[in-house]
């Protein structure tokens, strides 16, 4: 690992001035990794500017709420001792809240085996504080549905307008069906999209707003633009791993399996006989499945805003081409790391795009002056950008919801604080409902450390190596580095960019598309699935 340049407390915490070690799970005990930086530095300055927001603007807060002047300071206060614990590393509070959900949490505290911000597994107290910060807000009568972080992502969203009306320029033409050369190009570009939006992560930039940036230059402000599809040609050299040419294949084949087998599983040939009227047959228990209701392809969301919305464009390519069905949006139940997607996020996206305003003329490049004689050449007409492509595929989207064909999901699992290797201990039931998808796309950095169980692997390691064992379905990670571990990676890789810089692993500039197609599905006697227990037993 490398050595960082931030002033590491020995004396005030129990850190030690080295790197993470290999093979071992990224802690802020070793106080020249990532980890220790970001409970030190990043997650209170991300806290002090919740408390500085409830203070700014704590009149539209309660207008908005209909709350009172003791919700926002009691909220206040519970923020401040959150991070007072924090940053003096204080062992973790129990939740006070009495919902099943914070129960489960009090016995993965009670059981931890060093339940302290710093000492603890990294992923633990940063979902720890999340939690918490969420049970400040249960615990107020008027703020119960507040989000700290919803001014943030829809301004996100908002200054984000310009490279969504370009990519859904393009998109529109990506959607009627086309050859299979044509549809595997257009999967690998919504691939690479979906990649770079990653890079608006609110949460490690403490809060700051994040955007698209380029490296072109040169071009004055009035004419420049910032193109999503140019980036993806001009970062190329920047997607370490990228397997999307596989993921492409893998996946329309996979689909093309799924479909066959259940167009001949029995319950369909049943369904045809009966009469049309009758209700739809109910869903079985998924440890009885033998194959999926329908050809699915699942996304788990990173972050709202642009990057939601390229996960869009391409659930409605995989739609539009007939690759899928149906897709499933894994969203947080809770705000979550700043600008993770939730329901409210999810919603708020769609309807923006439906309702989007925008317009932008852009003059075009200067023309020389006609020599003495010549006749000048006619002025090009300025390239106009607006949303009138962004607003049709946001009324698709709604339709698409209204109908089924997207569906938005919120386990609890996605805000707890275990890695993904351990779902099939702590959530047999998602386990199962995912191990049906064509295919499983991960997003973002959080959900990778989470599917690499935390662990500052060997950067060598296969991913598939690296998962576990950890595989429902096909799995596809999206991710730009923005923490130091990573797997995949050919040799000498690692060691080539750290000379180049030392900190390339927490910038964002650099991404991997990575896939493992290996299936390990729960067997049926693992463990009775949670909502149908009762009728397995």
């Amino acid at each position: 690992m490398a050595p960082y340049d931030w002033p590491i407390d020995t004396e005030g915490y129990p850190v030690m001035r080295i790197v993470t070690p290999r093979n071992v799970e990224m802690s802020g005990i070793f106080g020249m990794s990532f980890a220790y930086y970001s409970l030190k530095e990043r997650l209170p300055i991300i806290l002090t500017k919740v408390i500085d927001y409830l203070s700014r603007e704590s009149s539209k807060i309660k207008s908005l709420h209909k709350a009172s002047d003791e919700d926002i300071r009691g909220l206040i206060q519970y923020i401040t001792k959150l991070k007072n614990d924090l940053v003096t590393n204080k062992k973790y509070d129990q939740l006070t809240v009495d919902t099943p959900e914070a129960k489960r949490w009090n016995q993965w505290i009670y059981n931890a085996e060093s339940p302290y911000y710093f000492t603890n597994i990294w992923v633990f107290s940063e979902c720890y504080v999340y939690r918490r910060l969420r049970e400040g807000c249960e615990l107020s009568k008027g703020l119960s549905d507040f989000d700290p972080f919803d001014e943030q992502k829809d301004k996100s969203f908002t200054n984000s307008l310009e490279p969504m009306c370009l990519v859904a320029d393009k998109l529109v033409n990506m959607l009627p069906a086309s050859d299979k050369d044509k549809r595997k190009q257009d999967f690998i570009t919504l691939l690479k999209l979906c990649l770079w939006s990653n890079k608006c992560d609110l949460s490690l930039s403490m809060g700051e707003e994040v955007t698209l940036n380029s490296e072109g230059g040169g071009a004055s402000q009035t004419r420049f633009i910032m193109d999503p599809l140019e980036m993806i040609v001009n970062l190329k050299d920047k997607v370490l791993v990228d397997d999307s040419s596989k993921i492409c294949d893998a996946v329309c084949t996979r689909a093309e399996n799924l479909s066959k087998t259940i167009e001949a599983s029995p319950e369909v040939q049943e369904n045809r006989t009966e009469d049309q009227e009758t209700d739809p047959p109910q869903i079985p228990c998924p440890a009885k499945m033998t194959s999926p209701q329908t050809v699915t392809f699942d996304i788990i969301c990173d972050n709202s805003g642009y990057e939601l919305f390229t996960d869009l464009c391409l659930a409605h390519f995989l739609v539009s081409q007939g690759i899928v069905k149906k897709v499933r949006f894994h969203v947080k139940r809770i705000p979550w790391f700043v600008s993770d997607v939730t329901p409210r996020d999810f919603r708020y996206v769609i309807s923006s795009c439906a309702n989007a305003k925008f317009n932008r003329e852009i003059p075009p490049e200067p023309k020389p002056a006609a020599a003495e004689g010549e006749a000048s050449a006619d002025d090009e007409p300025p390239r106009v950008i607006n949303a009138e492509n962004l607003r049709q595929l946001g009324v698709a989207w709604e339709k698409f919801v209204e109908d089924g064909v997207f569906v938005v999901m919120c386990d609890d699992f996605w805000t707890s604080p275990h890695v993904y290797r351990d779902m099939r201990k702590y959530d047999p039931s998602l386990y199962r409902k995912l191990q049906f998808a064509v295919a499983l796309l991960f997003k973002g950095d959080l959900n990778y450390r989470k599917l690499l169980c935390e662990k500052n692997c060997v950067p060598t390691v296969g991913f598939e190596t690296a998962l576990q064992g950890f595989m429902p379905a096909p799995i596809v990670a999206l991710r730009t580095v923005k923490a130091d571990l990573i797997c995949g990676l050919p040799p000498g890789m690692w060691e080539k960019f750290n000379q180049i810089d030392e900190k390339w692993m927490e910038t964002g500039n650099y991404g991997v598309i990575q896939f493992c197609d290996k299936v390990v599905p729960l067997p049926e006697s693992y463990s009775p699935s949670g909502e149908w227990e009762d009728t397995c037993l």
